[in-house]
């Protein structure tokens, strides 16, 4: 997730699989462990030893193969939480919470830190993307992987389920693809892209195939490997689309695997100019095409715009004639970026996007029973996230207003409503965790004290899937830095 906060933002940043929350207010870590729940139950508060805080990362839920079962209790006692400032971090098993690790003297400039495979490894990608360092917490050892061509999360993925590591690497001037084996990160193929500046990979969820896109100024070209690094086939644009106006690809994004084998269908191709090609994945062929521009003649079509209801500024959504809220909504001025997000939901029917020339709308479109937009949503500050149930077709979405903390949320079957997130505000004008929740403050022998669970009751409201829900703060004026940084001497891992 882009995030813009500071280090004292009361934000809440969830899990990928939704299953928790966690909020950042000054020194205090804030954890609502199951969220998914009719109400938050048992929230605990950490105090950190030291700030600003750049990172913080919940460890990814078990992916588990079809005849894997898993109980809901043993998925949430391996479950952790990291937490890292420019030179340590530290990490929490999040039943019971306790410190678990740290990890010390890390080099400074850290540009992403996450947990890696599973809880028990920790990546850290080193300034001026030098190097990648996988920690092993159960170990202790450390696996050094050179010249990650990117820190973000486009730049490498753990196959689904058997959480192979695909990652790319620009060592010299060519792009190359690697693949590594499950824990001892042993090279199982590298592969010399025909790209000339790679932009991304993305594992489909069924595990299948790697995707990998190359820079928009190439045009279209998203190429498609096996699971082991085979080409399997290139997709050069749909064939009615003309070269000479093709801006290229700017994201892509999967479908669930959801069918009997299991299988991922589509695959959205987001390119530059605000299209999104839709590829059938059988024969990796567009089989539609959607464009960004306000159909004014869809009667069927709902929008609907958030906007103060209350006197004391609470918001809510109106709806409005589509050519009315279109008309509302004047675009960006710079050149076309396209599609920063890119969803589907549960059953791969609807898929959601935000384009980056109006990034305040959501649009949600209909794939399956008659293809075309079905709705949009229209805010007054842009989106961050959108968020699909991880069964049912609906969503949340968050904005970048800092006024007023509020999750919205979208639904097929109902309207959609604005629920603000349950904190106070301080008499500084701050918005603050309540003051009567209990604070499990570290000791020096890295235990917490003691303190009795509290409850806190907000609106009925489901928390579900998120793709990319991290924090990622850095000291104001500080920004992530370039080519050719010093390393300096590896960092230590120790148990707690």
């Amino acid at each position: 997730m882009d995030s813009t906060g500071a280090a004292g933002s009361s934000a809440a940043f969830l899990s990928e699989d939704g299953a928790f929350a966690a909020q950042l207010n000054g020194k205090d870590l804030i954890i609502h462990l199951n969220p998914v729940s009719l109400d938050f139950k048992e929230v605990e508060i950490v105090k950190l030893k030291e700030t600003p805080t750049r990172f913080l990362r919940f460890s990814r839920p078990k992916q588990l193969a079809q005849s894997d079962t898993i109980g809901s209790q043993e998925e949430s006692a391996g479950r952790r939480i990291l937490c890292a400032s420019d030179t340590r971090i530290l990490v929490w098993d999040l039943h019971p919470l306790q410190l678990h690790a740290e990890i010390e003297n890390i080099e400074s400039g850290a540009l992403n830190i996450d947990f890696g495979a599973d809880e028990n490894e920790i990546i850290v990608f080193h300034a001026w993307n030098t190097k990648l360092t996988i920690y092993s917490l159960d170990s202790g050892r450390s696996q050094v992987i050179k010249s990650p061509k990117f820190s973000h999360y486009n730049g490498f993925g753990f196959r689904p389920r058997t959480r192979q590591f695909a990652i790319l690497l620009k060592p010299e001037t060519s792009d190359l693809l690697t693949i590594h084996e499950y824990r001892s990160y042993e090279l199982v193929n590298r592969v010399n892209l025909p790209t000339s500046d790679a932009q991304g990979l993305k594992w489909s969820p069924d595990g299948n195939w790697i995707a990998v896109w190359d820079a928009a100024s190439t045009g279209t070209k998203l190429l498609i490997y096996t699971a082991d690094g085979n080409p399997f086939r290139t997709y050069n644009g749909s064939p009615e689309s003309e070269s000479v106006f093709d801006l290229g690809v700017r994201s892509i994004e999967w479908s669930p695997a959801i069918n009997q084998g299991h299988t991922s269908d589509l695959l959205a191709v987001g390119k530059v100019d605000g299209t999104i090609d839709v590829l059938n994945t059988k024969t990796f062929s567009c089989s539609m095409t959607l464009s960004h521009a306000f159909p004014m003649d869809q009667p069927s079509l709902s929008a609907w715009h958030e906007k103060s209801v209350t006197a004391d500024g609470r918001l809510g959504y109106t709806e409005l004639p589509a050519s009315s809220a279109f008309s509302m909504i004047s675009e960006s001025t710079g050149p076309p970026r396209g599609a920063s997000i890119m969803t589907f939901s549960a059953n791969g029917a609807f898929l959601s996007t935000v384009d980056q020339t109006r990034p305040n709308v959501v649009w949600i479109w209909d794939l399956k029973t008659a293809p075309g937009l079905v709705s949009v949503l229209l805010h007054d500050h842009p989106v961050r996230q959108v968020v699909w149930h991880p069964s049912r077709t609906e969503f949340l979405v968050t904005t970048s207003n800092s006024i007023v903390p509020a999750i919205r949320y979208w639904s097929l079957d109902r309207h959609p409503s604005v629920i603000p997130i349950p904190i106070s505000r301080s008499e500084g004008g701050k918005y603050d965790a309540a003051d009567d929740i209990p604070k499990k403050e570290l000791k020096k022998d890295g235990s917490r004290s003691p303190s009795p669970a509290q409850v806190l009751k907000p609106p009925k409201v489901f928390v579900s899937m998120i793709h990319l829900c991290h924090l990622d703060i850095l000291p104001a004026g500080q920004s992530n830095p370039g080519d050719g940084a010093m390393l300096a001497e590896p960092a230590s891992a120790k148990r707690a």
